[in-house]
């Protein structure tokens, strides 16, 4: 009973999916549960919590702490993103950049987040606001 209760007020909270800074510059998006099932990374269960399942553990995600790596296109655990961010080289190479690029702005677009990742002149990837984005003529 106890559970259901708890689904209940989690489903009515409402958490804005939002960008997890490291200094691996990682394109990292924090979410919910929810979200990460609307994104078909999470478990629905009826009458239950939805549940997600960290990619590299194999452990269930706390519902409020999942990250997607845009990189590896894969939801973490908290534990795994840290362990994720300190070890992991960012790979630089326009193909790596432009895999990393894709999948982060499909999944913002999705979670209707402002932010947006764009290459910049000198080919890095940094995270503006979607209205600042140039329009091509």
């Amino acid at each position: 009973m106890f559970e259901k209760i708890a689904a209940l007020i989690f489903n009515y909270f409402e958490f804005m999916a939002k960008i997890y800074y490291n200094n691996q510059q990682h394109l990292v998006i924090q979410m919910n549960v929810n979200e990460a099932t609307e994104l078909n990374f999470g478990i629905p269960i009826t009458g239950l919590q939805n549940l997600c399942i960290c990619g590299t553990c194999n452990n269930e995600c706390k519902p409020e702490e999942i990250y997607y790596v845009a990189g590896i296109n894969e939801v973490l655990c908290c534990d795994c993103i840290i362990d994720f961010c300190k070890n992991m080289n960012h790979y630089t190479d326009d193909n790596s950049l432009d895999y990393e690029q894709a999948h982060f702005n499909k999944i913002a677009e999705k979670l209707n987040m402002k932010e947006r990742a764009i290459r910049t002149t000198d080919g890095k990837l940094i995270i503006i606001n979607k209205d600042n984005i140039p329009v091509k003529d």
